[in-house]
C-alpha cells in the first residue's frame, strides 16, 4: 500500500479525541439518530478543543490473505500540536515520527531512517494527529457505520458501552484507489477513539487499538524528538533525484522541525 495512505490510517488511529466540526454531515438515515448522533459529535469536538497533548498504549493487526495468522505489533503513542510519534516494542523496535510535513520510519536494527514528505493532497489530514471532521469530509463520505462484518473477526475488540462507531468512505479518486473503507469507534464518556479499522481495496484489513489513554498530561517537545545515532543511513525512497539512495549522516527532528 502506498506509505502516505498508510500514514493516513495512523494519522485516523490518532485522533484521539476526534474533533466534530462539520458533523451535519455525518447523517445516518434515521432523523432522529440522526439529531443524536450530531449533538454527541458536537459535544466532542468542544471537548477534543481542550487537548493539548496525548499519550496511550496500541496494538496493531494487519490480516493478509497470505497469511493465516494476523502480522501483531504493539507499543506506545506520544503526541502533542503537529507532531505525533509512534514507538514500535513488539516484535522488534521502531519509530515512526510525523510532524505533518514529513514521516520518519527508524529501524533500529537496520541503522536506518526512511524519510517521506507527506503529500500536499493529504497536508490537511496529515499535518495534525488530532484532524477536524471538518477536514476529513473533503475527502470522505461520513456516516454511522453498519454492524461489523469484519470488525467481528477482530481479536483485540473490546468497544465499551458507551462507544458509537462511524465510516469514512473516501470521496476523493486519490484515495479511493488505495482505501475501501475506514471504520473509527468512538467512546464518548472519554471522547476517545478506542479502535481504527481500515479496509484496503486489496482486501487486506488493518485494525489498530488504543488502551491506556490520557490526554493533558504535560508532554513536553523533547519527548518526542527523534534523535538518531550519526552512523544512520538516511534513505528517501520517493526522491527521484536520489533515486532513494542512502547515506550516513546526522539525522534529527525535533518539534515538527527537521534537522
Amino acid at each position: 500500500m502506498n506509505r502516505y495512505i498508510l500514514i493516513l490510517g495512523c494519522t485516523l488511529a490518532a485522533a484521539t479525541p476526534v474533533a466534530a466540526r462539520g458533523a451535519e454531515d455525518a447523517k445516518p438515515q434515521s432523523p432522529a439518530n440522526d439529531v443524536k448522533l450530531a449533538a454527541v459529535l458536537e459535544d466532542v469536538d468542544r471537548r477534543a478543543g481542550l487537548t493539548k497533548d496525548l499519550v496511550g498504549n496500541f496494538r496493531q493487526e494487519k490480516h493478509t490473505a497470505l497469511l493465516k495468522k494476523p502480522l501483531v505489533s504493539s507499543g506506545r503513542i506520544r503526541m502533542k500540536a503537529n507532531v505525533v510519534r509512534w514507538d514500535t516494542d513488539s516484535p522488534e523496535p521502531g519509530v515512526l515520527y510525523a510532524d505533518g510535513r514529513e514521516i520518519r520510519m527508524y529501524y533500529p536494527k537496520q541503522s536506518t531512517v526512511e524519510i517521506y514528505p507527506i503529500d500536499k493532497r493529504l497536508a490537511d489530514l496529515a499535518a495534525s494527529p488530532l484532524p477536524r471532521l471538518g477536514a476529513l469530509r473533503q475527502h470522505f463520505k461520513i456516516e454511522p457505520a453498519p454492524p461489523g462484518r469484519a470488525n467481528a473477526q477482530s481479536e483485540i475488540r473490546r468497544d465499551t458501552a458507551s462507544a458509537i462507531e462511524i465510516r469514512l468512505l473516501p470521496s476523493d479518486p486519490y484515495l479511493a484507489e488505495h482505501v475501501e473503507e475506514v471504520r473509527v469507534a468512538l467512546d464518548v464518556t472519554t471522547a476517545c477513539v478506542t479502535r481504527v479499522e481500515m479496509l484496503d481495496t486489496d482486501g487486506d484489513r488493518t485494525v489498530i487499538q488504543f488502551t491506556e489513554v490520557k490526554t493533558n498530561t504535560g508532554v513536553k517537545d523533547a519527548d518526542l524528538d527523534l534523535v538518531l545515532p550519526p552512523t544512520t543511513k538516511v534513505s528517501r525512497p520517493l526522491d527521484g533525484a536520489s533515486g532513494g539512495a542512502a547515506s550516513a549522516a546526522p539525522t534529527r527532528a525535533t518539534g515538527g522541525k527537521s534537522k
